[in-house]
């Protein structure tokens, strides 16, 4: 029985699962992600890629002593949007900087514009047009460009500018260090820096130029999932994975989950819901809708993205924010115990929470990062636990919305189901509800989890033979209603 493998380098967590012919998740090992930096400033987000790579191969080595057979492929999906810098041996000549990070939202030393304005008044707007999404903070193009400036070495630190050899995501670098080869990237990966020629399927080196960042670091494109090289003897010894075992590029976590949870050529509305939150459907050309990003799909496909910030992570603003008036008061109270409180008081409480609502954009967004969460309608009586659970909540659904509504002709009215995947939604039956009520349509899931994951492992599986094509792949995905879950 032939397994694909899958190994997906989230944010705050990292799984490794394994895939049969027949389409069953046969094993998964998921360990917290545990690599971010503490004590950075608060707009900074950096993990230790080094500890990273340690629970990667530890959560593989672990999957590997489950299996039941050795497997045929590895794919390897991740955290989309960050930069790392490497030298030519590879070695990390900077932290990870994650997708999370916001110093682009500061003001550039001596001005009053932060330096993604500074950037983009530089910019002419026909150079973004072909990149399919404008730069944003934590974006790697954005990155690149501030580490280029000497002006940055504040915000970042200094670096062997001359040693770099490579700027990739993180789940690129995985990749190669599994492989002992270079560091190459996907469309999909290419795409979420800001400064890829989409329509072209290359850099954009006019916008490079403009942002002084040096083509030379960025990798070589390869097709999403295509084989890049074997396991090497070093990893296969790390990971307990076989010597030689097939390695495929890499996919963007966002279209993994899509391909996991979407059976390909059942289109559908997909929305995701993890540490962010993301809204999809297929469009059949490249086309751009203010606001949203076009992005890749495997193979030679295109995708409307609404990537809101305000997913799982809004949710646990509402549990630090209640653990932290707790602990005020002298009842500190466990994380999962407050959840569990929260989620009661959420379902006691009416779905219209009494007249509160929330805009949850606590991290704002990337058109406007320096939005914030607001709360209307406060009364005397309904600023309870409960009923700001439920806002938020409802919030969260609201901003997807917001994307579907300014879709204008791209808005996917024939697509009568909601697929959802991701542990912030799958975990979280009132976030469900409120997706539902807002959208008027039924969310389903996948029977699996992990769709990150599976998706994963049904593109590597196809890359190296085990499916004849993602069509019959996405075929073995299997539906049911949220509310028979």
């Amino acid at each position: 029985m032939p397994l694909a493998l899958a190994l997906d380098l989230g944010t705050t967590s990292i799984a490794a699962a394994a895939v049969s012919l027949e389409g069953k998740l046969i094993g998964v090992v998921r360990r917290p992600n545990d690599a971010g930096i503490t004590g950075l400033k608060v707009d900074s987000a950096e993990q230790d890629p080094q500890r990273l790579r340690e629970i990667a191969f530890g959560v593989l080595k672990e999957l590997a002593g489950t299996l039941p057979e050795a497997p045929h492929c590895l794919g390897i999906t991740g955290q989309m949007h960050g930069v790392l810098l490497t030298d030519a041996a590879r070695r990390p000549l900077t932290r990870l900087i994650t997708w999370q990070d916001r110093r682009a939202n500061l003001c550039v030393p001596g001005t009053e514009l932060t330096w993604l304005q500074e950037r983009l008044s530089l910019l002419n707007e026909a150079s973004l047009e072909p990149t399919g999404c404008r730069l944003a903070a934590g974006y790697m193009g954005m990155t690149l460009s501030m580490l280029c400036d000497p002006l940055s070495a504040a915000l970042y630190g200094s670096f062997p500018t001359a040693d770099v050899h490579k700027a990739s995501v993180v789940a690129d670098w995985i990749a190669a260090e599994l492989t002992d080869g270079m560091i190459v990237t996907d469309p999909g990966n290419a795409a979420s820096s800001g400064v890829f020629d989409l329509p072209h399927r290359d850099w954009h080196t006019k916008l490079l130029e403009e942002l002084g960042v040096p083509e030379a670091w960025l990798p070589e494109v390869r097709e999403s999932g295509a084989v890049i090289g074997h396991l090497s003897s070093a990893a296969a010894a790390a990971t307990g994975l076989p010597e030689g075992l097939s390695v495929c590029n890499a996919i963007g976590d966002n279209q993994a989950a899509v391909l996991g949870s979407v059976p390909a050529g059942n289109p559908a509305i997909q929305i995701n819901v993890g540490t962010g939150g993301q809204i999809n459907w297929p469009v059949t050309e490249f086309v751009r809708v203010e606001g949203m990003d076009t992005r890749p799909l495997p193979l030679g496909r295109q995708m409307l993205v609404g990537a809101g910030l305000s997913g799982g992570d809004a949710y646990a603003w509402v549990n630090r924010t209640v653990g932290s008036w707790l602990s005020a008061f002298g009842a500190p109270s466990d994380i999962a115990t407050v959840y569990a409180r929260l989620n009661a008081l959420a379902a006691a409480a009416p779905f219209e929470a009494e007249g509160l609502t929330c805009e949850p954009l606590f991290r704002g967004t990337r058109r406007e990062p320096l939005a914030r969460g607001k709360f209307h309608g406060i009364t005397y009586d309904n600023f309870t636990p409960g009923n700001v659970a439920r806002a938020v909540l409802r919030g969260i659904a609201a901003g997807m919305y917001s994307f579907y509504e300014q879709a204008g002709t791209w808005q996917p009215t024939t697509l009568t189901r909601i697929i959802g995947s991701g542990n912030g939604l799958r975990q979280n039956p009132l976030l469900v509800e409120a997706i539902e009520a807002t959208f008027q349509r039924d969310v389903w899931f996948p029977v699996h989890e992990e769709e990150a994951c599976f998706g994963t492992a049904l593109l590597a599986g196809v890359s190296t033979g085990l499916w004849p094509s993602l069509e019959a792949a996405g075929g073995l995905i299997q539906l049911k209603k949220a509310t028979e879950a």
